[in-house]
């Protein structure tokens, strides 16, 4: 048996605050929306420290670009939410809400859009089968994003109608 060197304790803790940090990140972004959310939110939700918080993730940017990679990774960026192998613990109305928003900020950030992009490359690879149910929530969410990312302004909560969600609390 190998024994763990400090530097692998230390990417090992690391790598934990990360997670509880996204994991903090998506819960609040979700509850507040993103542009209400502060750092601070996502610090007191984290349980660290405003150091700890932008030692991980220097800018709220960078973080949501983190929140995306979660979702993608736990198949929650197209209906059906959660087909990937993880799971969020978002109820269905709070996870389409936060992705509203979220498709709402990749409409003025290229790098988001390059995410949101290959999460969905990915998913799509999995219905590829789907039926046609699913193939029709795909679509809906494919205009939800083109009338979100054709206007200046964006209604987060029509838009959320518009996609059948109910309103998040």
């Amino acid at each position: 048996m190998r024994l763990m060197t400090k530097h692998n304790r230390q990417t090992l803790r690391s790598q934990a605050a990360q997670d509880n940090i996204v994991q903090a990140a998506l819960t609040v972004f979700a509850l507040k929306g993103y542009a209400a959310a502060s750092m601070e939110d996502v610090c007191l939700a984290a349980g660290c420290s405003k150091g700890g918080l932008y030692h991980h993730f220097r800018t709220k940017r960078t973080l949501l670009g983190s929140v995306v990679r979660r979702l993608a990774s736990a198949g929650a960026l197209l209906p059906p939410f959660g087909a990937g192998g993880e799971t969020t613990p978002l109820p269905r109305a709070s996870l389409g809400r936060l992705l509203v928003d979220v498709w709402a900020e990749a409409a003025r950030d290229v790098e988001l859009r390059e995410l949101l992009r290959a999460g969905y490359e990915a998913q799509l690879s999995v219905h590829a089968e789907a039926s046609v149910d699913a193939v029709a929530d795909i679509l809906r969410v494919g205009a939800l994003i083109q009338l979100l990312t054709r206007t200046d302004g964006v209604d987060a909560d029509e838009a959320a109608r518009r996609l059948g969600l109910e309103q998040a609390a």
